[in-house]
């Protein structure tokens, strides 16, 4: 009878191989999802600070925004308030009533020219 003692020891030896072989791969495997598990965390990281900072920056520009409104809206007022103080300087410096009685033609030629030019600006602006 052939001795067997040879042949179990290389068949041991390669059962063995192969699980080691086997677990090395399952090791390997398992790093290389760990890596791509880091990657994708860094890559949702990265993504989550640039919606951040794109939020940050839209918050800026609608704090900006509203304040140049604010800022708008006094200019605004107070270049009313200039226009009511002109009118009201008009008003006082020239008696109309009077200036109408005494000489119609030069009120009716200057309500006549701020009318066409009224009348030319709307024509402008629709065309």
């Amino acid at each position: 009878m052939p001795n067997i003692l040879p042949f179990l020891k290389i068949g041991g030896a390669i059962i063995i191989l192969s699980m080691v072989g086997w677990g090395i791969k399952k090791a390997y495997n398992y790093h290389l999802d760990q890596i791509d598990k880091a990657v994708v965390a860094a890559e949702l990281e990265a993504s989550v600070s640039r919606t951040n900072a794109v939020r940050a920056v839209q918050e800026g520009l609608l704090a900006q925004s509203k304040a140049n409104r604010e800022a708008l809206e006094k200019e605004i007022q107070v270049e009313k308030e200039r226009v009511s103080d002109l009118r009201r300087m008009l008003l006082i410096e020239h008696d109309l009533d009077r200036l109408l009685q005494s000489k119609p033609g030069l009120i009716l030629n200057i309500v006549n020219e701020g009318t066409e030019e009224y009348y030319q600006e709307l024509e402008d602006i629709t065309q």
